[in-house]
């Protein structure tokens, strides 16, 4: 891959997929730069002096977060780079708004956002087409059911005992690792264990508030 066209997924990890942060007062001059950086940023090398302080640290972001990917990471920032090429002004603007919103999340729930992502992208992907389906037909209303059930299941286990919690995560986190190699009888299995474990607690929960 040519260094130039890596330049245009730098620049969309600095502006979408960084978070912003207090800058450094002083300027990062051109010579500051080390040789993998001065090699990535070529083309920007004349007018370096002439960039804001502010993209300067977030183009040096990007190029960090690239040098730290690895291979697999790289081939979806570039099919990353497609989608946004392709999209409205308005779609990338929402796009800014849910990462920003992403990031004020506490470390805790943008870490499960980050492993649903994972075992998402673990899935075959006749599974994820069917789950994008599944998605795009609910109505509005369906939606909203469906991120109340979620947020219930969240309150679940937040009120959950600590030691209970952690038991039910690491059985999920088991799940998601196992699941491409389950099959559909097992998996509904595990679906329903999971979701009768919810119900119990929750009905615990009801039955000590009475």
């Amino acid at each position: 891959m040519s260094k130039n066209s890596v330049i245009p997924i730098i620049i969309l990890l600095a502006t979408i997929l960084m978070p912003v942060h207090a800058f450094a007062d002083s300027d990062v001059a051109w010579d500051q730069l080390n040789e993998n950086e001065q090699k990535l940023l070529q083309r920007f090398k004349d007018r370096w002096q002439d960039i804001p302080q502010q993209r300067k640290e977030r183009i040096l972001k990007g190029v960090k977060r690239w040098q730290q990917m690895t291979p697999e990471q790289r081939q979806r920032a570039k099919q990353r780079l497609k989608r946004w090429r392709k999209m409205t002004p308005e779609q990338r603007q929402r796009i800014r708004e849910r990462f920003k919103k992403f990031r004020s999340l506490p470390p805790e729930e943008r870490q499960r956002i980050i492993q649903q992502r994972r075992w998402f992208r673990s899935l075959p992907p006749e599974r994820r087409y069917k789950l994008r389906e599944r998605w795009q037909n609910m109505t509005a209303e369906e939606r909203s059911a469906f991120r109340k059930r979620l947020q219930e299941r969240r309150q679940v286990l937040q009120e959950m005992p600590a030691e209970q919690r952690q038991q039910l995560r690491q059985q999920r986190n088991e799940l998601r690792r196992n699941w491409k190699n389950m099959s559909p009888s097992e998996r509904r299995a595990a679906r329903d264990n999971m979701r009768q474990k919810f119900r119990q607690f929750r009905q615990q929960r009801q039955r000590m508030h009475r």
